[in-house]
């Protein structure tokens, strides 16, 4: 089909349009960041005919493809279909081809009867959010991502609104203000989206309830009808009350009928039928059963009435945030348990009600474990969260999941009695197998090694610990063709784990619509080494013969050092700069297995050789076929294999996915030089200590040289004879810089090995002021060489970074501003909590003072702390938090930690700490990041493209404008030192573990190159 718009045309994608789409896509990369990979016409079609979009529309210009948008049902979410992916190419920008692509797929949304179209953006995406809400998007304000709904299938799908929609052109009569910010009308916990339109005489006003998405308010020129309630969240079982609202305008008498329309977990008392002339409110009650809490990515539980108004029917709908009295999870922090032992439980308990209350907990005896105590009273303030730590002793291994009893006593002597099970920790050991449920997940536990797999949408993520947080997730598969995505949010038929002698296997069963008679039965089986197998039997219970299935089955992984098979050749990618899968082609895969070392915990992969593999943007995915399948015939396919450090090399890997591989070996690093036993600052001495260590169990037998900044300042000679394990001399320090290099050249039996460290000499005076400036109060501290501002009215981290008066750091100082994929932005650099944006961080109130610090060698720094409460933000809700920025008189260096003042009854295991760094000079493409990557020194210049590299730890930047570099150190405890660059931003970012108080990273000055790990003597380094 193909419709003509003007000079464009809009069709249907075929693959005689896939050589188009690739070049569309190579045409476009500014567009999206800057991306350097190349598409081509087979990547398309795999694509394409893989996607399971319902239709893709196209915009051709001539034999040109210059738009592109898909339209296919929402996995996330029942009831809505969604627009997975828009592009315009950028030299067709300002034509209006994104409207025309966006309302096409709307009016197929209506045809196809679906009541909501739903999609996806980045935050910084400001220019498309009024194309967006004139279309008739709805902006959700959340955290997490930047999503928009579309409800006016559900406006032409309600026959109450029809008469008025033919006087009212539901695009050109809208009188909606378009502020490119979330939208939201915020009462008693609702937030509701509201269309207006008007035409001459005719108007209307139609409200959608952002959780239930359906309509909770009409009104025309001739009535209004609107469901209310008090409040958004509910306590479960407990009877609430509503109404409905009845406006006759007409003057004439009108025929009404209401009627609760009881579904899923809510039950309504209504019902009336009247002829009515003016007003009139009714009254009702519902009670909310007890079930799970529901989701922000999926439709709640609603509230649901049918209103009839002289035969015209419309249904009205509020969503729903049910709650138990009290909100309880919890965890251990102890991955493996024994026999005998005390161990500890964790829960967050948070008062759910709308006054304060007592809450009695009582657990159940078990024979997994010997509680210290039974019974347990904490008080609460209305919506007051603390953390309550239950002590036990480990008798039995398995899943303790106790059923609590709870009562909560009421200020007003109301009590509140329910039971939940809101923890479920595994209490494992070496052997042990068992399976077991927590609020979220299921889980199944051989050894030390665990498998979760999410309720939400059945992700599954594997692990030698109990985080649920891992780097390779499988995603639900999906059966086709064409794909259908509707396992993702099905309820399994079936839902349960059984034992063998060598495994644990969870097995989900789901009943295809999509495929009428298919049943898909899902295993995932674990082994005690850390293997886990994966695969799907097929059963065709129904009368339908089906020629050939296909099974796709979706993975991720975050590769850091991985390695691939391609060409016929392994290659191994960098551990530094990012290799996403959409970098990899199908077709140079030539087998059937990757690896990863993943910072010591390896990951490796296989699939079928008989299955089909394709990199698919931040996916991979590999293909099966069932062939014919005959009424009441089963298919058992092949199975995948993940390793979670059952092999620890990639020749290991290769070899289980069945090719031979010679072992090769990898020698690590097996000396260490310890200088000024471990301080880098010197005080007033005149030498400095090192000791030379090895790790092998032979002597020392060489010599060693040890220079300061290029100087030879000793040389010593050591032999077998003398049995060393360990040398020891001491070195004149005479000549010393603020920041010196000391290098040792070291020559052991055959080798010779060069180490490097630093040393740092405080010299001078630190100034502090504080003053205003742009109406803001800012904190400045210099020592001579570096200066840092602040200012905790604008920002709760440093806006300005200066060494020798040349400015190191990004800011949009005085006010934030949207920037690329960010809005909103201020740049500069600051730490936050994860689960957490910078929208969120600002609506928080934050404070600066200075103070000194001592470090774990007693040397005193000059400190600008920042202090944070979290007062708004749910997840964090009563977090303190203090920044620190520190630094020594003279040196070139700044030290940057966090510490927890109060968690605010949070428990912080699986959170992280996320500080991130925006550099700056004169222009972007004035700065390189310099990287030595595989022993090669490589260059990267920012501002050019979008690049992402997920290890810069020994890299340092550099501008054209200034001799000095920069380096950044990534503290001891980091998981991660990455750096991001596109054609707007230079972004160093770090993460680390959530912890109380957290390891310090470094920020280094100085003129002269030098490789980057050299500062990592820095990590002896350590905060009180």
């Amino acid at each position: 089909m193909i419709q003509d718009t003007d000079k464009l045309i809009i069709a249907e994608y075929h693959e005689g349009f896939a050589a188009g789409i690739a070049k569309m896509w190579n045409l476009s990369r500014d567009s999206w960041g800057g991306d350097t990979s190349v598409m081509t016409e087979e990547q398309v079609k795999t694509k394409e005919a893989n996607n399971g979009n319902i239709t893709l529309y196209l915009a051709l210009d001539g034999e040109e493809v210059v738009g592109y948008c898909g339209l296919s049902e929402y996995k996330e979410d029942g009831g809505s279909l969604y627009i997975p992916l828009l592009n315009v190419r950028p030299d067709y920008h300002g034509r209006k081809i994104g409207k025309m692509l966006v309302l096409k797929a709307l009016q197929k949304t209506i045809e196809l009867g679906w009541p909501r179209l739903d999609l996806y953006t980045w935050p910084g995406n400001v220019k498309a959010v009024p194309l967006y809400k004139k279309c008739g998007f709805f902006w959700e304000d959340r955290d997490d991502t930047t999503h928009l709904m579309n409800f006016i299938p559900a406006v032409h799908q309600t026959p109450l609104l029809k008469p008025i929609l033919e006087k009212l052109d539901w695009y050109s009569s809208s009188l909606r203000d378009i502020d490119v910010k979330p939208d939201g009308i915020k009462e008693n916990g609702f937030t509701f989206y509201e269309y207006k339109w008007q035409s001459g005489e005719a108007s209307a006003r139609v409200r959608f309830e952002r959780t239930g998405r359906g309509i909770s308010l009409i009104e025309t020129n001739d009535y209004l009808i609107e469901l209310s309630m008090d409040n958004h969240e509910v306590i479960e079982n407990a009877v609430q009350n509503f109404k409905l609202k009845l406006v006759n305008k007409t003057g004439n008498p009108a025929s009404f009928k209401a009627e609760g329309n009881n579904q899923g977990r809510v039950e309504a008392i209504f019902e009336h039928d009247l002829t009515a002339e003016s007003d009139a409110v009714f009254a009702g009650q519902f009670i909310v059963h007890e079930g799970e809490e529901p989701s922000v990515w999926k439709t709640h539980p609603s509230l649901d009435v049918k209103v009839w108004v002289n035969g015209e029917e419309c249904e009205l709908r509020l969503g729903l945030l049910p709650k138990q009295p009290a909100k309880i999870t919890g965890a251990s922090k102890v991955n493996l348990s024994y026999l005998n032992q005390e161990s500890e439980l964790e829960m967050e308990v948070e008062n759910n009600l709308e006054e304060d209350a007592v809450f009695h907990l009582s657990l159940p005896e078990c024979d997994l474990v010997e509680l210290e105590k039974q019974e347990y009273r904490i008080q609460l303030r209305n919506k007051e969260r603390k953390l309550l730590k239950v002590p036990f002793i480990v008798k039995k291994y398995g899943f303790y999941q106790p059923e609590m009893s709870i009562s909560a006593l009421t200020q007003n002597g109301e009590e509140l009695s329910f039971t939940c099970r809101p923890v479920g920790i595994p209490l494992k050991s070496f052997g042990q197998k068992f399976g077991g449920e927590s609020k979220d997940y299921w889980h199944i536990c051989n050894g030390i090694c665990q498998i979760n797999i999410r309720k939400l949408d059945y992700k599954i993520t594997a692990g030698r610990n109990d985080s649920v947080n891992q780097p390779f997730s499988f995603f639900v598969p999906k059966l086709g063709k064409p794909y259908s995505t509707e396992f993702s949010k099905a309820k399994p038929r079936e839902a349960e784990w059984f034992t063998d002698d060598t495994a644990i296997t969870f097995k989900l069963v789901f009943k295809s619509e999509a495929f009428p008679g298919i049943l898909a039965a899902l295993y995932t089986s674990l082994y005690g080494e850390g293997l886990v197998k994966i695969w799907s039997e097929l059963t065709n219970e129904g009368s339908k013969r089906y020629e050939n299935l296909f099974l796709s089955q979706p993975l991720y992984h975050e590769m850091q050092n991985p390695y691939f098979p391609l060409e016929n050749e392994v290659i191994e990618f960098s551990n530094v700069k990012e290799l996403g899968f959409m970098e990899i082609s199908a077709e140079s895969i030539t087998g059937n297995w990757f690896f990863d070392n993943h910072n010591g915990e390896p990951i490796g992969f296989c699939w079928p050789n008989s299955a089909k593999s394709n990199p698919d943007g931040w996916q991979f995915y590999y293909q099966q076929e069932t062939g014919c399948l005959e009424p009441g015939q089963q298919v058992v396919l092949a199975p995948c294999y993940l390793s979670i450090g059952a092999f620890r090399t990639w020749e290991e890997m290769q070899q289980f996915a069945g090719v031979t591989a010679e072992p090769e070996k990898i020698v690590k690093n097996e000396k260490t030089l310890v200088i000024n036993r471990g301080n880098p600052v010197l005080k007033d001495q005149e030498t400095a200590e090192f000791t030379l260590k090895t790790h092998r169990s032979s002597y020392l037998n060489g010599t060693i040289d040890v220079y300061l900044n290029e100087d030879k300042k000793l040389s010593a000679a050591f032999s077998q004879e003398q049995e060393l394990k360990e040398y020891r001399a001491n070195f004149p320090i005479e000549g010393i810089k603020p920041l010196s290099l000391v290098k040792a050249e070291i020559k052991l039996d055959s080798g010779k090995t060069h180490a490097n460290d630093l040393l740092l000499m405080p010299r001078g005076a630190i100034r502090i002021v504080t003053e205003k400036q742009s109406g803001k109060t800012v904190y400045s501290m210099d020592n001579g060489i570096i200066s840092l501002k602040a200012a905790p009215d604008f920002y709760p981290g440093l806006f300005s970074l200066s060494y020798k008066e040349n400015e190191w750091l990004d800011s949009s100082f005085p006010e934030p501003v949207a920037k690329g994929w960010w809005n909103p932005w201020a740049g500069g650099m600051k730490t936050i909590p994860s689960q957490m944006s910078v929208f969120s961080l600002l609506k928080e109130k934050s404070s600066a003072e200075f103070i000194n610090v001592k470090d774990s060698y007693d040397n005193e720094w000059s400190v600008l702390a920042i202090h944070t409460k979290v007062a708004q933000h749910s997840i964090w809700r009563g977090l303190e938090y203090t920044q620190y920025f520190a630094l020594l008189p003279g040196v070139p260096i700044l030290a940057y930690w966090v510490k927890v003042i109060d968690a605010g009854g949070k428990y912080l295991f699986n959170e992280k700490w996320i500080t991130d760094i925006f550099i700056s000079g004169s222009s972007l493409k004035d700065l390189t990041l310099t990287i030595s990557d595989k022993g090669a020194e490589s260059a990267y210049q920012a501002g050019v493209e979008e690049q992402s590299f997920v290890n810069i730890d020994g890299s340092h930047i550099s501008s054209s404008c200034s001799s000095e570099k920069m380096y950044v150190i990534k503290s001891k405890d980091a998981e991660l030192l990455g750096a991001y660059m596109n054609k707007e931003a230079f972004e160093v970012i770090s993460e680390r573990s959530a912890a109380p108080l957290a390891k310090p990273g470094f920020v280094v000055f100085d003129e002269r190159s030098f490789e980057g790990r050299t500062l990592n003597n820095l990590h002896y380094l350590e905060f009180r």
